[in-house]
C-alpha cells in the first residue's frame, strides 16, 4: 500500500502544479470552484487507471506512445492561451484583467494531467479488482488533497505576482506538459 501512496504522490504532482497555477491566475476564485476543480483532478486521476486496468494492455499499450504528446499539446495550448491573452491586454494598454479559469479549461486540465495515469492501470492487472479499485481510490484522494494544498499555496503567491500571475501560470502549464512529454522521447 505504501508503494501506491508514493505512486499517487508522483501522479498528483502535475495536477498540483496546475492547481497552483489556477489559483495564481484567478486570485478571487470562489472556494466552491476551487473544491470542484481539485476534486475533479482527483476523480480524473482515479478514473484513468481504472480505464487502463479494465481495458488492459492492448489499448493502453497502443496509446502509450501518444499519451505524453497529447498531454504536451493540451497543456501547451492552455499555457499559450493564458500568456497571449495577458500580453494582448498589456499591449492594448488595458489593465490586465484577472484571468478566469473556465469549466471547459478545467476539464482539459484534468484530462491532460491525468492521461499518463491511464498506463498505471496496466500495472495493476495482476491484482484483484478490489485491490486495484482501492489503489485507484487512494490515487484520487491523494491527488485531491495535494491539489487543494497547492491551490492554497498558489492563492498566496498569486497576490504577490499580481498581473504577472497569468504569464507565470501559462509558463508552468507548458513546463508541466514538457515534463510529461520529454521522458517519452529521451
Amino acid at each position: 500500500m505504501l508503494e501506491t501512496v508514493f505512486m499517487a504522490m508522483g501522479l498528483a504532482m502535475d495536477a498540483s502544479c496546475v492547481s497552483m497555477t489556477n489559483a495564481m491566475s484567478e486570485k478571487n476564485m470562489k472556494w466552491l470552484k476551487a473544491i470542484f476543480f481539485t476534486l475533479l483532478f482527483g476523480v480524473f486521476q482515479a478514473v484513468m487507471p481504472m480505464i487502463g486496468y479494465f481495458v488492459g494492455g492492448a489499448f493502453s499499450k497502443l496509446l502509450l506512445n501518444f499519451i505524453p504528446l497529447i498531454a504536451l499539446v493540451l497543456l501547451t495550448a492552455l499555457g499559450l492561451k493564458s500568456i497571449i491573452e495577458t500580453v494582448k491586454d498589456k499591449k492594448k494598454g488595458n489593465e490586465v484583467k484577472e484571468k478566469r479559469v473556465g469549466i471547459g479549461e478545467i476539464f482539459l486540465q484534468a484530462l491532460a494531467t491525468s492521461i499518463d495515469a491511464l498506463s498505471v492501470g496496466v500495472l495493476f492487472i495482476e491484482k484483484s479488482v478490489g485491490e486495484a479499485m482501492l489503489s485507484f481510490g487512494i490515487i484520487g484522494i491523494i491527488t485531491f488533497a495535494m491539489s487543494f494544498i497547492c491551490y492554497l499555496i498558489g492563492k498566496k503567491f498569486g497576490g504577490w505576482l499580481k498581473n504577472k500571475a497569468a504569464i507565470v501560470g501559462g509558463i508552468v502549464l507548458i513546463l508541466v506538459g514538457l515534463k510529461i512529454f520529454l521522458p517519452s522521447v529521451i
